[in-house]
Order: C-alpha cells, then sequence, then structure tokens
C-alpha cells in the first residue's frame, strides 16, 4: 500500500520542500524545490521581522503543493530556532500524566512561567534503565515554541491539503536518511560493527548533531558557535560523553548542511577513526522524479527526512 506524505523545511529566507510515496520498503521522490524570501522566514514566525510577510509565504507554500497528493505534512526547523530539549520520564506514564510533565518541563527549560504559553511536540526516543532504581525510564524529545509562534507557523500551512503534522527538528529528520548499521561501517574495538552513526549538519550560523543508534534516532544536539572542524569536533565529543557513548563506537560519520566541508577529515580522522561522507538524501530512493537546480544533495537532508519522518510517525 502507497502512503504519501511532505514536508517543509526553514532555512532563514529559505524554504525547502520535498515530497515522497512509500510503498513497502521503496521510498520515490515525487517532488522537491524551494523558495527564497526577502523576509527571513524564521523571524517573521518569531515575530521579529516583516509580519506582512507571513501571507505572501503561506501563499507559495500553497502553490508549491496545489496539486499535491501527500496526506500528511510536516514543518522542519533548526534546534536554535526552537526549545529542543532531551528529558527523562518514568516509562509507562498515562497519556494526560506524560503531557503534563512535558508542559511542565518546557515551562521550566525555558523559563515560561505558564506551561499553557507553550505549544511542546514530544517524541519518545529511547528506554533505559535507571541505575540506581532499576526502574525503566524514557528518554523524550520536547520541542517547544510560543504559541503566538506556533499560530504563525500553522498559517504558512494554511494552504496546504494534507493533514499538518506536529513539527520536526532537523536533527531528527537526517536521523531517517542515515540507515541501520552495515557497509561502509567502521569496526568496533571488540570487531563488531559500529551500532551508532553520526551526522553532523554543517551551518553557517550553526552546527546540529544527529545520532542513531542500530538505525533509529538515538539523541541530538547543537552549538551555536563551530565555526572549525577542531571546534565541531569537540562539541561532538562533549554530547557522546554526556550519554556515555566513546568516540570509536561511532561506526559511520555523515556530513549534511548549507556549508558542508568533508575535506577536513584529519581532524575528524584523529577523534573518531574515520572520515566524515556526505550524507546523500537520495542514495535510498527507488526513483527521483526531480533534482535540486545548483544545491548540493546535503541541503535537502531536513525536508526528505522529515517527509520520512511524518509518515512513519
Amino acid at each position: 500500500m502507497q502512503s504519501i506524505s511532505a514536508a517543509v523545511h526553514i532555512q532563514g529566507r529559505t524554504i525547502r520542500y520535498a515530497e515522497v510515496a512509500r510503498e513497502d520498503a521503496a521510498v520515490d521522490l515525487l517532488r522537491l524545490g524551494r523558495e527564497t524570501f526577502e523576509a527571513d522566514v524564521t523571524k517573521v514566525l518569531w515575530g521579529d521581522e516583516s509580519p506582512e510577510a507571513l501571507d505572501d509565504i503561506a501563499a507559495a507554500v500553497g502553490r508549491f503543493f496545489d496539486d499535491s497528493e501527500a496526506s500528511v505534512v510536516g514543518l522542519v526547523m533548526h534546534p536554535l530556532d526552537v526549545y529542543s530539549f532531551f528529558t527523562p520520564l518514568p516509562a509507562g506514564l498515562s497519556t494526560e500524566e506524560h503531557d503534563q510533565r512535558v508542559a511542565y518541563q518546557a515551562a521550566l527549560v525555558t523559563n515560561t512561567r505558564s506551561p499553557g504559553a507553550l505549544h511542546s511536540v514530544s517524541r519518545p526516543v529511547r528506554t533505559a534503565t535507571e541505575t540506581e532504581t532499576g526502574e525503566a525510564i524514557e528518554w523524550v524529545h520536547v520541542l517547544a515554541v510560543p504559541q503566538e509562534v506556533e499560530a504563525r507557523a500553522s498559517t504558512v500551512l494554511d494552504g496546504v491539503a494534507g493533514e499538518t503534522t506536529g513539527r520536526i527538528l532537523s536533527s531528527e529528520a537526517a536521523a531517517h536518511l542515515m540507515g541501520p548499521p552495515g557497509e561502509g561501517d567502521s569496526e568496533s574495538p571488540e570487531g563488531q560493527e559500529g551500532a551508532y552513526r553520526l551526522a553532523i549538519g554543517q551551518y553557517a550560523g550553526h552546527t546540529e548533531y544527529a545520532l542513531t543508534r542500530d538505525g533509529a534516532w538515538h539523541h541530538a544536539h547543537a552549538a551555536q558557535h563551530a565555526p572549525t572542524a577542531e571546534d565541531q569536533a569537540y562539541y561532538a565529543v562533549g554530547m557522546l560523553n554526556r550519554i556515555g557513548v566513546a568516540p570509536d563506537e561511532i561506526g559511520r560519520l555523515v556530513t549534511y548542511g548549507a556549508n558542508t566541508d568533508v575535506g577536513s577529515g584529519e581532524v575528524f580522522g584523529s577523534v573518531f577513526g574515520h572520515a566524515p561522507v556526505a550524507l546523500d538524501p537520495f542514495e535510498r530512493m527507488r526513483r527521483v522524479w526531480a533534482e535540486p537546480d545548483g544545491e548540493e544533495p546535503g541541503v535537502y537532508v531536513p525536508s526528505i527526512g522529515g517527509a520520512l519522518a511524518v509518515t512513519r510517525a
């Protein structure tokens, strides 16, 4: 049975679109595109720039999906353009208890007086066992924005026929394109293929990280100032240390984004034992009906990965 989904990815003044069709394990790319606006779209959503531009942005998105057959459409945003964090929750909570705890944590992390002032989307990422008590805990990712930002984001998708979903972190979108451990991965010290893969999203204003384990999203992080390969490796190791993963457990290292530099292999090689390669979002496609015009494939990782993420949600 075929399912069709799409995603809209916001990066500064540019919006990129992707629509995919899934049939069992096969994926076809149905459409791909981009549009750049005079106003910074993220700043428009936050009310910091050109509020009158919102209607033009929404109209452009509506035109792109005018004849779309997508049943679900997601909005992909970068980790420094939203409130993004991981929090541990006891496993087995009721939906009401889960939502209450997420709302409380979001208000606490963002220093918001009222939990109702935020719109939050939570997604379970992994389960673990509490060392001291032996109880099962669930690590949940939370993406939150003020209600007025969510209202503007919803306006952007007003002209899209498909059902709109909660917001998606660009790091999570990248995780859906990294695939399971396999060919091309390095071996761990025990001689087993590394269960972890790490993607580094390189952009002019920030660097983001997506970690997968056995093909599933495991963790994410972002750094605002990491202009050099040394900086990026430093923040990557810091993230891994916090969750108890050694650098030599990374079986494959990939990069994506608007400012990718896979030529810094010496720095990454000294830390992880192997150099990064560019993450190609088209690599596992059965058919590609449209290819990027004058852009590197890596800039479409968030939009294509986001379309796959909402398919699986």
